[in-house]
């Protein structure tokens, strides 16, 4: 059993952020229909592909549904409208006034359905002087101030190595969609959910907005270093780690570890690591520099001192701890496994699931179009139409 069963998602996205709300929502039992264009969603022909399959795709699409169907037919159209009739969530991220052309828009969902839980992930939001652009993550990470705060102190701002707008974007419609539910268990009544990318990065800000309006500084780069602790990354003999010495017990600890006990007077305060910064992280390099990563893990772990090895996406895949938390899924791929990101929420009540890959362009057609009360002549009938 899931958290959302018996919850029925109709899915109109495509590439990542509307694609993972959905999947969030599949991954916990909502039934979640995909459906598609006949020729498919666009992100099944992304890189990387194996074997002509999408991976890209398929790391976003599990556990869902899929219906193909021409949208803008009326045959096409006829069937959107009774999905919607016995239907709970719609999720879109296609661009603003997509919807309402293709007659999916929120005016006319919650004229068929008034319990409809619609969430709607554009760029900017369905409000605004920039409602009507385009975006995509890297644009997002650039004008969100992400790509302002990353990278290093005298370097050019840099993106993430990930596409972080699209997922926490993702994140929040699928917040968005629990919302709707929950005040809809009250009211009986469905809403608009509105996400838009630039905000879902803005409001990981948190206190930078601050430092510029009240203190008057503005936050800029500083590569690995915490800018409001001494914590960084430092390099070892095979590698590199991120140490993070926060509390004060662990400071003690950390210049006894790495033979300077007089660190700990000297630079008792944050204030004052924060003052030689560069002095302290050129000392504690030296130290790390004649050692392996794993050596120094095992020091500083046996003291409790808080530090991590910069990974290698290799070196994830052999991580007993994400083997431990099934966070290193397996799926079939034209006969061959691979394996994406597991699911991350772990409900004491959710137990004996089961991953499945996402379906081949149409694969539930005709059992949806049989689930929606079409005659075995109807469905061939709509499917003759779809593919001529």
């Amino acid at each position: 059993m899931g958290a959302l069963d018996g919850i029925k998602v109709l899915d109109f996205t495509h590439y990542i952020a509307g694609p993972h709300c959905s999947q969030i929502l599949a991954d916990h039992g909502a039934e979640v229909i995909k459906i598609e264009p006949l020729t498919g969603e666009p992100s099944r022909y992304a890189n990387p592909m194996h074997k002509g399959s999408s991976i890209y795709f398929q790391a976003m699409n599990r556990n869902k549904r899929t219906l193909a169907l021409d949208l803008k037919s009326k045959e096409g159209k006829k069937v959107i409208r009774k999905l919607i009739q016995t239907s709970d969530v719609l999720v879109t991220n296609y661009s603003v006034g997509v919807p309402e052309r293709l007659g999916i828009g929120y005016e006319e969902v919650s004229k068929l359905n008034d319990k409809m839980i619609m969430t709607h992930i554009t760029g900017f939001g369905l409000t605004g002087p920039m409602k009507d652009y385009g975006a995509f993550d890297g644009i997002i990470q650039a004008m969100s101030g992400v790509a302002h705060l990353t990278g290093e102190k005298d370097g050019q701002p840099l993106k993430t190595g990930l596409f972080i707008a699209d997922h926490i974007a993702a994140f929040q419609g699928a917040i968005g969609v629990l919302l709707g539910l929950a005040s809809r268990s009250r009211t009986g009544k469905g809403q608009l959910v509105d996400v838009g990318m630039y905000d879902s990065l803005v409001s990981m800000l948190a206190y930078n907005l601050s430092l510029a309006s009240v203190f008057d500084k503005v936050p800029n780069r500083a590569g690995n270093r915490s800018t409001n602790v001494f914590a960084t990354t430092f390099k070892s003999k095979d590698g590199y780690l991120y140490i993070a010495p926060l509390t004060e017990n662990m400071w003690i600890d950390f210049c006894s570890v790495i033979g300077k006990p007089e660190y700990a007077e000297i630079y008792s305060t944050t204030n004052s690591r924060l003052k030689d910064y560069d002095y302290l992280e050129s000392e504690v390099n030296k130290w790390t520099g004649a050692r392996t990563t794993n050596e120094i893990i095992d020091l500083l772990r046996e003291r409790k001192i808080a530090c991590g090895k910069v990974n290698s996406i290799n070196d994830l895949l052999e991580d007993e701890q994400l083997k431990e938390r099934n966070m290193l899924l397996s799926l079939e791929l034209e006969g061959d496994e691979i394996i994406v990101p597991g699911v991350v929420i772990k409900l004491s009540d959710d137990k004996d699931r089961k991953e499945n890959p996402a379906p081949p362009i149409g694969y539930n057609t005709e059992e949806i179009l049989k689930e929606l009360g079409y005659s075995s002549i109807e469905i061939k009938d709509i499917l003759k139409v779809a593919q001529h």
